[in-house]
């Protein structure tokens, strides 16, 4: 199929330091899963190895691997900023935050019906991103999101120590 063909992903891991060595991560996704690289830190020699490794990754888990960088993103957070994304015909527009997040300890989640009007104002599929994880893509996806971002839901789980 070709990729302009593609079902948009519903679920997105969204690289991040905290994430470390992305091989155990990438090994970790469901088949189908997007995965934006916004390794800003890294230099492009650098972000360009990230790029291609996980390109080739891509092929045998059928993920779906965008970069930052190429401008056809957008994260929004109000309608000013969903405006700017649509002029500047972003494809993949991230609507934060849901909820509270550790990458934006100080920002308020967006109330439900806020978010849901700026869907409705989206002629592009928004997804959700902030303190996100399945579950909680499970109770918006009914405003019309269609699909989910993460930092910390792709986290390896840290085992508990037993009391």
């Amino acid at each position: 199929m070709p990729r302009s063909q593609r079902p948009l992903p519903r679920e997105w891991l969204i690289t991040d330091e905290r994430l470390g060595d992305l091989r155990g991560t990438i090994r970790r996704l469901r088949p189908g899963t997007g995965v934006l690289v916004r390794q800003h830190e890294l230099a492009r020699p650098e972000r360009q190895r990230l790029l291609r490794y996980l390109r080739q990754r891509a092929g045998q888990r059928r993920l779906t691997v965008v970069a930052e960088a190429d401008g056809r993103t957008a994260r929004v957070h109000d309608a000013r900023e969903l405006r700017g994304a649509l002029l500047r015909q972003a494809r993949l527009i991230f609507l934060s935050p849901m909820h509270a997040t550790r990458t934006h300890p100080g920002w308020s989640p967006l109330p439900r019906m806020k978010a849901a009007a700026l869907l409705r104002l989206s002629p592009v599929p928004l997804l959700a991103l902030g303190g996100m994880n399945h579950r909680r893509f499970l109770a918006v996806r009914p405003l019309g999101f269609a699909g989910w971002a993460a930092i910390d839901a792709w986290l390896k789980p840290v085992a508990r120590k037993a009391r």
